[in-house]
C-alpha cells in the first residue's frame, strides 16, 4: 500500500490561555492520492479547525500543537513562515466555509482569482494576460456556465451557489493535489449540494485530485468518501458513539 499524500498524527490543540482546555485532542487521519476523506461532525465539533490545521493556519500564540501533518512525509508544522506559504495553494489549497466572507468585497472575482495565480506563479510566466485565461478555465471547471461574466462581478453580485464554486475554482487554479473542502454546500439548497457533489467527483476524475471533505451531513459525505472519520467534541469517535447516532436519528445519514 501507497504512502498518504497527507496525513494528520495524533492531532492536539489545546488553549495557551486555559491549559487543559482541548480544541482537538488526538485526531487522525489519512488520504491517499485520488481519494476522498469524509470528515463528519455537529457544530462546535472541531472540523474547521481540524481544516486550518491541516494548511497550518493556527497561530502558535493561541493553541499549544502537538502532532503531525504529514505533506509527502514531511512534517509541514515543522515548516517556516516562508516554506508554508509556498506549500499552501501550490500543493494544498483551502475551499472556506463562508465564500461570501473570504472573497474581498472591493475586487472583482476574477481579479482574485488572478492574484492567486500570479502568486503562486501558475501564470507559467505568460503575465496577467494568461492568468486570466488560466482563471477563466477553472471558473468554466468548476461548472459556471458563463466564466466571462462571472470573473468580472463582485462577490456579491453572484447567488450563494456561483459564489461557491468561484470559491472552488480559486482554491484549484494553482493545480493543488489536495483540496480540503471546509462544509461547501451548508448555505445551498439540496439541488445545489447535489450538483456540487457531482462536481467533486469529476475533478477527482479529472484532476487525480485528493480531497479532505468537511460537512455535518453524514449521509451527503457518506455517498461520496471512500472513508469517514466522525468528530465530537475535539474527537475521533466511532459510528456506534451516542453523538455518531444522533447525527443518524436527525435524517442526516
Amino acid at each position: 500500500m501507497s504512502a498518504p499524500i497527507l496525513a494528520a498524527r495524533g492531532i492536539t490543540l489545546t488553549l495557551r490561555e486555559k491549559p487543559g482546555t482541548f480544541i482537538l485532542e488526538d485526531v487522525s487521519l489519512s488520504l491517499a492520492r485520488g481519494k476522498i476523506v469524509g470528515v463528519v461532525g455537529g457544530s462546535g465539533s472541531g472540523k474547521t479547525t481540524l481544516a486550518c490545521t491541516l494548511l497550518g493556519f493556527i497561530p502558535d500564540a493561541m493553541c499549544r500543537q502537538r502532532g503531525q501533518v504529514l505533506w509527502q512525509g514531511q512534517d509541514i508544522l515543522a515548516m517556516d513562515a516562508l516554506a508554508l506559504r509556498r506549500w499552501r495553494g501550490a500543493c494544498v489549497s483551502l475551499s472556506f466555509q463562508e465564500a461570501s466572507s473570504a472573497f474581498d468585497p472591493v475586487f472583482t472575482v476574477g481579479d482574485q482569482i488572478v492574484e492567486t495565480i500570479m502568486a503562486h506563479g501558475a501564470h507559467e510566466g505568460g503575465g496577467r494576460a494568461r492568468a486570466r485565461e488560466r482563471a477563466l478555465s477553472f471558473l468554466s471547471l468548476a461548472g459556471i456556465d458563463d466564466p466571462r461574466r462571472v470573473e468580472r462581478c463582485y462577490p456579491h453580485e453572484l447567488s450563494g451557489g456561483l459564489r461557491q464554486r468561484a470559491m472552488l475554482a480559486m482554491a484549484l487554479c494553482t493545480t493543488p493535489s489536495v483540496l480540503v473542502a471546509d462544509e461547501p454546500t451548508s448555505s445551498l439548497d439540496v439541488t445545489l449540494q447535489a450538483r456540487l457533489m457531482e462536481l467533486f467527483r469529476k475533478l477527482r476524475r479529472e484532476l487525480d485530485l485528493s480531497i479532505v471533505l468537511i460537512a455535518h451531513d453524514l449521509g451527503m459525505v457518506r455517498r461520496l468518501a471512500d472513508e469517514l472519520v466522525i468528530l465530537s467534541r475535539g474527537r475521533v469517535v466511532a459510528p456506534d458513539h451516542p453523538d455518531a447516532r444522533a447525527l443518524m436519528s436527525a435524517g442526516e445519514m
